[in-house]
């Protein structure tokens, strides 16, 4: 051992810390243990959970886990007059951006517009993630406390990738023999009871009903038989790239970190672990190999983007250090710049070897950038439509139909660029407070490059800094998230429930690997000092996520807003500051004493609790808890009416849901084949629906041609009336869907009216002709259809002959 290794063991470290008291665990200190618990189980659950359902309510329970954490801080603010609140201009961005999507969804309930039960899901969602932001700031704000959390999150990322990665190579194949073989018994049966009986089972394997047969079959079978982008828990695999893209230039920094150590207190380099170093490049490799499987070319540009902003960032840090530190600098950048380059290249050979990877990934960019712009023009005209509060949260793509051009590729749920897709939804204010917070963390990143400086109100919470129970709530926060899970998923159901406990003891594997060993103050205060590499990754993964959410889309996710948010919490923090206190003359003219300006946030925090539970929470538990027993009863063969009893009483418990009239519909419309009365019954049922879910043009669709398949049977003409009402209104909402305009052109031919019905033939036709021409398999008209149109345009060609 080296005279100068055996100095630094010696030594003792060099900080102002004082030792910890061995007496009994103070009351802050136990309050602050279980807000950190709270913080990492929520943070940590928003990636087991598909980002994409939040619109449907499947997410809420993570909303009420940060209001209870919002009032257990302000509670500790309340008793602690030590602590002060700050707020700031990162504060005041974020919660405009809030404030906008709130605006937005009031007056869109006010005018009666839209779908209210999906806005206020989202809306909620943002308030929570307001709340998660300005926690993190304050909660997560010391290096010990940073570096943990950074661990945990790389952490469930790498696990991520891992299961990523399993997709790819063994999920998918196991998924299509799987339904291979049940779709060929299904195609084989000869007798109806075996035809359902196989129909139900390929519909329990998660095959939609209308992709059992004619052309959206063969999409469903293109997609589960050739698409193999890992997806994580998430539905698209371009959600899970931009996370991907996060946690590897999080991984790359913290590898170069464990490379190139900043030296110790004493100017003598840092001890270099060769197990951490492996480890730190292992998880590096794992996360770029999966997000190279995804195919996800607006994640892998971010990366790119990203990585030069992280050699930026280095240079501009470079400027402000000393002439001996630029010599390590300089070799600490050639060596990163050096591995970097040399792990992308072999991600991509790997993935080219393994079929991840092919020249179609490349040679399809023109054509996705095209849906861009298709996508970004019809966005335009929607909020032009809309411009000052948008949409409303959750309802853009029944306001996108309305603009979709001829052709275009996608029924698009978000605009897929950032800016446009927060203005279409929210307007002006949530724009406002989007550029504003992009400016700020710009301005503190790149134009006035922030230093951490050693000041006195830092060393106010030393003690807590270095307190190991606060270090172990954070770890069990992330590691109790799986019990959480497994025990939501036994009522909502959806997911193999064993498959959370494997998760449970690979991500145990997985942080204690990446941990290494013993962490210290002083190992965690370097990994956030002015010379390390990881503090400028959390500036390159919000570049990354950034580009990435400006082509893809995604801001409405809140995963993926999570992630977003959490960067900036990371990167500025709030130190924990004493209070000063007022002068007794101040204390005097004031109308309000501290400890009631404090219990301001916690009154309002309370009172938003009560009115999410009453208007949000409580409504959509009820309703999902009555659907899903009405959906396991008729899966059960028992009883029609037990099952309308249970979609009725979710309908009540929820007024503003149409999911359960949805329901009642289509099971009245199934008698109404051989009952008049059931029919109109149906009818009643699909315009309770429509009412609360007004703008979506498939429910007109929907109950027309239930009219007019009525009208085949009855010839009566309200129904032939009623039928092309409805049709009328489906184009109207959506007037480039060449079935909507089929449908209706058979209608109006049934009616006599030959001049309309010809033109929304020819319409029909040119529409299909477009979407044959982009080869936009799920919008083909079939055959039959398109006899039929050509059939009503050459009988008004012959008449007028």
């Amino acid at each position: 051992m080296s005279k100068r290794r055996k100095q630094n063991r010696s030594q003792p470290p060099a900080s102002s810390t004082p030792p910890m008291d061995s007496g009994p665990i103070s009351l802050g200190t136990f309050c602050d243990a279980k807000l950190l618990f709270l913080t990492g189980l929520l943070v940590s659950a928003r990636y087991f959970l598909p980002a994409e359902s939040a619109a449907q309510g499947e997410t809420l329970p993570l909303v009420l886990g940060w209001f209870l954490a919002a009032i257990l801080f302000f509670t500790i603010q309340l008793t602690n007059c030590s602590r002060s609140l700050r707020l700031d201009r990162f504060d005041a961005g974020v919660w405009l951006l809030v404030l906008g999507q709130v605006l937005a969804t009031l007056v869109m309930i006010l005018f009666h517009e839209g779908q209210q039960r999906a806005a206020l899901n989202m809306l909620w969602e943002w308030v929570a993630l307001g709340f998660s932001f300005s926690l993190l700031r304050r909660v997560v704000a010391v290096p010990t406390l940073r570096i943990t959390f950074l661990q945990c999150f790389l952490a469930t990322i790498v696990l991520l990738s891992l299961y990523g990665i399993w997709q790819h190579h063994w999920m998918y194949r196991q998924l299509a023999q799987e339904y291979l073989s049940v779709r060929q018994q299904y195609d084989a049966a000869v007798t109806p009871d075996a035809s359902v009986k196989f129909q139900n089972e390929l519909i329990s394997m998660g095959v939609p009903a209308h992709a059992l047969q004619g052309s959206s079959r063969q999409l469903w079978e293109d997609r589960l038989l050739r698409s193999n982008e890992p997806l994580g828990m998430f539905a698209l695999a371009n959600t899970f790239a931009g996370l991907l893209a996060v946690g590897f230039l999080i991984s790359f920094a913290m590898s170069v970190h464990s490379l190139f150590p900043p030296q110790t207190a004493e100017g003598a380099p840092a001890l270099r672990s060769r197990f951490q170093i492996g480890v730190y490049l292992l998880c590096t490799m794992l996360i770029g190999y999966c997000l190279i499987l995804t195919k996800s070319r607006s994640a892998w540009g971010g990366l790119l983007v990203g990585l030069a902003s992280l050699g930026l960032l280095k240079l501009l840090q470079r400027r402000q250090l000393s002439q001996t530190a630029h010599q390590f600098s300089r070799k600490q950048l050639i060596t990163g710049v050096s591995l970097a380059v040399v792990l992308l290249l072999g991600f991509f050979l790997l993935a080219t070897l393994s079929g991840g990877f092919d020249r179609a990934v490349l040679s399809e960019a023109p054509k996705s950038l095209q849906y861009r712009i298709e996508y970004w023009t019809a966005t335009w005209d929607v909020i032009k439509e809309n411009l000052m509060w948008g949409t409303g949260p959750g309802n853009f793509r029944e306001h996108y139909l309305k603009y979709k051009l001829p052709g275009s590729s996608e029924e698009i749920a978000d605009p897929h660029n950032l800016f446009l897709d927060v203005w279409a939804n929210a307007g002006l204010i949530a724009l406002l407070g989007l550029l504003l917070t992009l400016a700020l963390a710009g301005y503190r990143w790149f134009l006035k490059p922030l230093i951490e400086k050693q000041s006195d109100t830092v060393e106010v919470v030393s003690v807590s800094e270095t307190d190991p129970l606060l270090r172990l709530a954070l770890v069990l926060g992330f590691t109790l998230t799986f019990p959480l899970l497994w025990f939501m998923q036994l009522f909502l159901s959806g997911i193999d429930e064993t498959l959370f406990w494997l998760f449970l003891i690979g991500w145990l594997a997985v942080y204690f690997t990446i941990r290494g060993g013993r962490q210290t103050a002083d190992s965690s205060a370097q990994a956030f000092s002015t010379a390390s590499l990881v503090p400028l990754s959390l500036a390159a993964g919000f570049v990354a996520l950034s580009v990435h959410l400006l082509i893809a889309g995604g801001i409405a996710m809140p995963a993926i807003t999570q992630t977003w948010l959490l960067l900036m919490a990371l990167a500025f923090p709030v130190p924990r500051v004493q209070a000063v206190a007022a002068p007794e003359s101040a204390e005097q003219t004031s109308g309000l004493t501290p400890i009631h300006l404090r219990a301001i946030p916690l009154l309002i925090c309370v009172l938003l609790l009560i009115l999410f539970v009453m208007t949000d929470f409580a409504p959509t538990i009820q309703r999902d808890s009555l659907v899903q027993k009405a959906e396991l009863a008729l899966m059960r063969g028992q009883s029609v009416r037990i099952a309308q009893q249970r979609f009725s009483q979710a309908g009540q418990a929820d007024p503003l849901s149409p999911e359960p009239w949805q329901a009642l519909a289509e099971l009245k419309f199934r008698e109404g084949e051989r009952d008049r009365r059931a029919f109109e019954e149906g009818v009643q049922f699909k315009k309770s629906a429509i009412q609360r879910n007004p703008l979506n043009p498939l429910n007109y669709f929907d109950l027309g041609r239930r009219y007019f398949e009525q009208f085949k049977s009855s010839q009566q003409q309200e129904d032939l009336t009623d039928a092309i009402d409805n049709l009328k209104r489906a184009v109207s909402g959506y007037p480039h869907n060449a079935r909507f305009r089929a449908l209706l052109a058979e209608a109006l031919s049934s009616a006599g009216q030959t001049s309309e019905s010809r033109q929304q033939a020819e319409q029909a036709l040119e529409l299909d002709q477009a979407n044959r021409s982009a080869q936009h398999v799920d919008k083909y008209l079939q055959d039959e259809t398109v006899s039929r149109m050509k059939q009503i345009i050459n009988n008004r060609q012959t008449n007028q002959n």
